[in-house]
């Protein structure tokens, strides 16, 4: 049975599209909470996988632990998973995170400002 990449909803096969997020379908459920730090929130959404991984870098350097969820549908050779978003993903922290990311994330844009 195909699944929503998104919301893991679970479709007949012969269903391509979830009918609610408008994404392709793949054969399996995607995990995408790391439950190890409760539940996990979007800190920012970044426009190219390179982008993410510096900020995830920036906020790992910090202490706060950071994955990158990305918008285009496994298996299928770069296609968006959601042709509505333009960036390539998400950068997720721990929701009892989220104040302490912000404030790592201010702190290293401005010192980018500053040089």
């Amino acid at each position: 049975m195909p699944f929503c990449p998104q919301c893991n909803a679970e479709y007949k096969l012969e269903v391509s599209m979830c009918s609610d997020c408008h994404v392709v379908l793949v054969p399996q459920p995607i995990q995408t909470e790391v439950t190890e730090y409760g539940d996990w929130d979007t800190l920012e959404s970044v426009p190219n996988e390179l982008a993410g991984n510096i900020l995830q870098g920036v906020l790992e350097e910090d202490g706060i632990p950071a994955r990158l969820r990305c918008h285009e549908a496994p298996n299928y050779g770069g296609v968006k998973g959601n042709i509505w978003q333009s960036e390539w993903g998400d950068l997720l922290v721990p929701a009892n995170l989220l104040p302490q990311a912000r404030a790592c994330l201010k702190t290293y844009f401005d010192s980018l400002q500053d040089r």
